[in-house]
């Protein structure tokens, strides 16, 4: 999934490879991770950043982001969310 996370593919192709990652074998083991670490929120920004090169300002700030990115990929809801300046 780090791959598909990176700040040059979460903000150049994400949108396009939208229905690829969810065509995927592993897209419902994806989900269902992505679900856990939202409702235990049991990742840092430091270590969110570390993954992506994406830095937040607080983990309330990257947990919002989170959701709004849950919520685009796997519940067709909303836009895709920009990253912070």
């Amino acid at each position: 999934m780090q791959m598909y996370l990176s700040v040059e593919v979460a903000y150049g192709t994400l949108a396009r490879v939208k229905e690829t990652i969810r065509s995927a074998s592993w897209c419902e083991d994806v989900q269902q991770r992505f679900e856990r670490m939202l409702a235990e929120r049991n990742m840092t920004r430091g270590e969110y950043c570390e993954l992506t090169w994406i830095d937040f300002e607080t983990d309330e700030e990257m947990y919002e982001y989170l959701e709004k990115l849950h919520a685009y990929l796997f519940l067709d809801q909303g836009e895709l969310p920009l990253p912070p300046d």
